[in-house]
């Protein structure tokens, strides 16, 4: 029997609830996979925002605000959602487990996504969404459907979360590895800032990176200036940093930027550039050519005792030295000044090239199988979906579905 979604499930947007209860938020839950993101520890919340809803064991949550990233979760315990969350409560002759895999369907998210207002932030509405058509089965064969989309997800689940964690160990291994070569196999307690009588290793020397190398930063020119934008001139924001050789960027200045903004300057090709605060805070690359940066950034370069690949690789094996440094309550804050006090110890420059070398083969060898192991994820999640997507719109053969 095909009908609207509404005639599954009824909005709740009261909140009624007066005890102190979990409060769910967008930001909680993952995409595409109806689970709480791992490890969060939802906040607890005496009395939220208006229109904020009391969430019962059973209610399905869908995500309203940029439905494409496909947010749902099956309530396990009391709590309060956002308002950025449609609170649906099936309504009898309907299995919770079923309608929340119905509302991560493939159809249902595009359905959401084309009845969307706004283009920055686009949100759908339970009006629209509820006029979604279903076909919905007798409640056993609801239930045959969950039991086995419950097996087969967390079947396929359990191998994805296997894969990630290959990744996680493999990338562990090489950041080993790199604070090895790069330390001289030392065991400092304070690797970035060593004091003389710790040199353990004939042949290397402490060195203070603002003795060694030029520091600058740069400005965001103002923003909605044509003028200002679409030039020759690549302009460099944090959010361009990936950790490696940057070749090309989306963004650019004019000369008319570069006269008009007294901190806005071109700094040379090679160049190790650190995010210095925001949500990249840390990430790294090096530049392949000739470039601007915004405020955010640090750009070091021109090293003589350094080599500016040498010191990308110590300071991506010690982020989270670096990150401890960090300052500012609300957002970790890498100042230019932390940065220039970094002192770090290192061989001669020919003794740099062949650990940049080595780790250079590496690092190769490891993006390409970390991009293989990424495919294969991204293969699993989509057979997933597919999968989720075939049990819910009635194709599926529910004499195996049921075995």
């Amino acid at each position: 029997m095909t009908v609207r979604l509404k005639e599954t499930a009824d909005l709740v947007t009261s909140c009624v609830a007066l005890e102190a209860r979990p409060f769910v938020a967008l930001e909680h839950l993952e995409g595409g996979t109806g689970r709480l993101v791992a490890d969060v520890e939802l906040p607890e919340r005496t009395a939220p925002e208006a229109g904020a809803a009391s969430v019962e064991p059973g209610d399905v949550l869908f995500g309203k605000l940029r439905p494409y990233l496909a947010k749902t979760w099956l309530a396990d315990r009391p709590l309060f959602a956002s308002t950025e969350l449609l609170c649906l409560r099936p309504r009898a002759g309907v299995d919770s487990r079923w309608l929340a895999y119905v509302v991560t369907s493939n159809p249902v998210v595009e359905w959401a996504v084309a009845t969307s207002d706004g283009t920055k932030m686009p949100r759908t509405s339970w009006e629209k969404l509820a006029e979604y058509r279903i076909q919905i089965p007798p409640i056993g064969d609801q239930r045959a459907i969950a039991d086995y989309l419950d097996r087969e997800t967390a079947r396929i689940d359990a191998l994805i979360e296997k894969k990630q964690r290959i990744l996680a160990l493999l990338e562990e291994k090489f950041l080993e590895t790199v604070r090895n070569l790069v330390t001289g196999g030392m065991s400092l307690d304070d690797p970035l800032n060593i004091r003389k009588n710790e040199l353990v290793r004939t042949g290397w020397a402490p060195v203070k990176l603002a003795q060694d190398f030029r520091f600058g930063s740069g400005t965001t020119p103002t923003a909605g200036e044509e003028r200002y934008y679409g030039g020759a001139t690549p302009w460099i924001v944090t959010g361009d940093l990936r950790d490696g050789l940057l070749e090309t960027v989306p963004g650019s200045v004019t000369p008319e930027a570069l006269v008009d903004f007294s901190a806005l300057r071109v700094h040379p090709a090679d160049a190790l550039i650190v995010a210095m605060y925001g949500a990249t805070v840390g990430r790294l690359a090096i530049t392949a050519f000739p470039a601007a940066v915004n405020q955010a950034c640090c750009v070091m370069h021109s090293g003589v005792r350094l080599r500016t690949w040498f010191v990308f690789y110590y300071l991506l094996s010690h982020r989270q030295v670096l990150m401890e440094r960090a300052v500012g309550a609300g957002q970790p804050n890498i100042s230019q000044e932390i940065l220039r006090s970094l002192r770090l110890v290192a061989p001669d420059l020919a003794a740099q090239d062949r650990i940049v070398s080595v780790l250079d083969g590496m690092r190769s060898r490891l993006v390409q199988l970390s991009s293989r192991t990424r495919s294969q994820l991204d293969l699993l999640a989509e057979h997933r979906q597919a999968l989720v997507t075939t049990a819910v719109t009635g194709e599926p053969d529910l004499s195996v579905v049921a075995a």
